[in-house]
């Protein structure tokens, strides 16, 4: 999305024009001088577009952004699970390997 002198209005700073963007930073000029905002992340809690609204398309970004940083929640979450099980003995999984084992063994001695 375009954001270059798009109007936008903040809660505490007012009307103000995005006068730069880098990366996912933007930075809007409003009277009481500049400040950078993360976008889209911004329009979720502290920016409206001037008119008071928020486009479907900074919508869509918002959107997109929660779900890539639920995959980073989900991915850490998935990966902490395994450190904290890992060495952890299932009860009853050694038997069945043991139990494995042991007809392999007499499928050897019957081959014999």
């Amino acid at each position: 999305m375009i954001l270059q002198n798009l109007s936008v209005c903040h809660k505490a700073f007012g009307v103000g024009t995005v006068i730069a963007t880098q990366g996912k930073y933007m930075t809007v000029r409003f009277g009481c001088g500049d400040k950078s905002f993360v976008y889209p992340d911004s329009f979720e809690k502290f920016l409206t577009l001037a008119d008071g609204s928020v486009s479907e398309e900074i919508m869509a970004d918002i959107q997109v952004a929660k779900a890539a940083k639920q995959q980073i929640i989900d991915k850490k979450n998935e990966e902490n699970l395994r450190s904290m099980t890992h060495g952890i003995v299932i009860p009853g999984k050694e038997i069945i390997e043991v139990e494995d084992e042991e007809k392999e063994d007499k499928s050897h001695h019957d081959d014999v």
